[in-house]
């Protein structure tokens, strides 16, 4: 345990089970990085509180399901002797009640230089945490729904903040004004997300806020995704914002904006960003770029950014005009049974590199099985794999056809399977079969199906003997029917059901 430097654990069944067998202690005396895959908050406060034991730990990662106790999470953190970077993501903060700020200096944290969270989605909150953070250099959280109260001038706030990142701000642009006024005096770094429409009201006004609450920002990534913005005779701003994002004060400080419309539903949607912000989640290459809607936009809007692409297969054609070394997950949004494959993974081996691929989200059908078995050969590093299901055309798969399969897939990484929509009893095998390292399945809507599709997935672990959960929908009657059938049949002899709102999830 002392020779230990770097920890990472994953799954709250196994977390639960190591540190039963190694409780935390000054025994673990090297530890400096710890990294919590899905750590069940509210059953194991105690491994949480048991951390001020560690004289060397310098980073946490936290990454859990649901919380109900937002405060315990932080309280821990910010009692950890030398700790230095935290980053807690969480699906669903149960509790929406901001905590209260530091009652005294012996609660806060003086070592903390950089903090990261998804929630919670308080303004409140956020002005809290500070008040726990005075050596916070570094700060990025998301998803800020609702402001009540700026903070009183007695809090003690971080006076060398120099980096924000704000991943959703749906406030106005005076609420994050307001904000940006306490903590923005020292900026150098700032990216935001914002959604709001004031946020795109003119240029002066952000210019005004960089001069007087942020003279020191030399990076400054912007990127507003909402309704189409007009003026008052009902037409698009969208050369008026250009030009207001062009003047000296933008030019001199190189920061550059570009824009592009989309449709989403019956609306006509935009994006205003900076041009430096090339890493954006997930770009589309389909028909959803309308040049029509204005002359003025970017024409490489949706394909210039990452690491995720998603598209339709018709757009994977011969002479395709970009290429994205740097893409790692893959998105196909309709069927490509009708197609060449062979013809079709040539002409997407250039545009990305097949071998770059550890995401990969596709349509899976009776019709399709020999044509994904091709393709997915030619990514053998794909670990996290989604296969949509078809309704209208049920898999059923003959003897012969799943021994061919076996005999063609021989090099895929698969990991983590999740499959979306009603998958027949009989293909269990072939699954087992087709990625023999599959460590974890998410089944969506089984049904009555469960019962029986769990115990043949357990009775035939042969097939795979890397697969140690399992996540599907139920409730608490499916609990006892699983654990009844489990125990009875002794399909398993250590494990674990928890309930996740409306998800079972069983390790062993």
């Amino acid at each position: 345990m002392n020779q230990i430097i770097s920890l990472q654990l994953s799954e709250p069944f196994f977390i639960k089970n190591f540190f039963t067998s190694f409780p935390v202690d000054t025994s673990f005396n090297r530890l400096e990085s710890l990294v919590f895959n899905d750590l069940n908050i509210d059953h194991d406060v105690s491994i949480l509180t048991s951390l001020v034991h560690l004289p060397r730990l310098f980073s946490l990662k936290i990454f859990c399901f649901e919380c109900d106790e937002l405060f315990i999470i932080f309280q821990s953190i910010f009692r950890l002797p030398v700790l230095r970077y935290a980053k807690i993501l969480c699906a669903k903060w149960s509790t929406l009640v901001p905590f209260p700020p530091a009652p005294s200096d012996n609660q806060r944290s003086m070592t903390l230089e950089y903090l990261a969270f998804a929630g919670p989605p308080h303004l409140t909150s956020i002005y809290n945490l500070l008040s726990y953070t005075p050596r916070l250099r570094r700060l990025s959280f998301g998803n800020i729904l609702c402001s009540r109260y700026i903070p009183l001038e007695q809090f003690i706030l971080p006076c060398n903040l120099t980096s924000i990142s704000l991943c959703h701000w749906h406030l106005t642009f005076n609420e994050f004004a307001s904000f940006i006024a306490i903590v923005g005096s020292e900026l150098e770094f700032l990216r935001i997300s914002i959604i709001h429409e004031t946020a795109l009201s003119n240029a002066y006004q952000w210019q005004q806020l960089i001069v007087h609450h942020m003279p020191r920002l030399r990076t400054f990534l912007f990127d507003y995704h909402g309704r189409l913005i007009k003026d008052a005779d009902g037409n698009s701003r969208c050369q008026t914002l250009l030009d207001e994002f062009s003047s000296p004060f933008w030019i001199e400080r190189q920061w550059v904006f570009a824009h592009s419309h989309y449709h989403n539903s019956q609306e006509v949607y935009a994006a205003f960003y900076s041009t430096q912000m090339h890493r954006r989640y997930c770009c589309r290459i389909d028909e959803s770029l309308d040049k029509s809607i204005c002359s003025y936009q970017d024409p490489v809007f949706n394909l210039s950014f990452g690491p995720r692409i998603s598209m339709k297969n018709q757009n994977i054609v011969a002479n395709f005009h970009f290429q994205f070394p740097r893409v790692t997950e893959l998105e196909f949004r309709d069927n490509y049974y009708t197609i060449n494959i062979y013809s079709f993974i040539d002409n997407l081996s250039h545009i990305v590199i097949l071998t770059n691929i550890t995401y990969l989200e596709i349509s899976f059908n009776n019709q399709l099985l020999n044509n994904f078995v091709k393709l997915l050969n030619r990514m053998p590093n794909v670990q996290k794999l989604i296969l949509d299901v078809r309704s209208s055309f049920k898999m059923e798969v003959s003897s012969d056809q799943q021994t061919n399969t076996v005999d063609l897939v021989c090099n895929n990484n698969v990991r983590n399977v999740e499959i979306i929509g009603g998958l027949p009893l009989t293909t269990v095998r072939l699954i087992n079969k087709l990625f023999p390292r599959m460590e974890r399945l998410e089944i969506q809507n089984r049904g009555d199906a469960l019962i029986s599709f769990v115990r043949t997935l357990l009775s035939n672990r042969i097939d795979n003997s890397h697969l140690f959960s399992l996540v599907f929908d139920g409730d608490d009657v499916m609990i006892k029917q699983l654990k009844t059938m489990i125990d009875n049949e002794k399909l398993l002899d250590n494990y674990d059901i928890e309930r996740r709102q409306f998800e079972l999830c069983l390790w062993w």
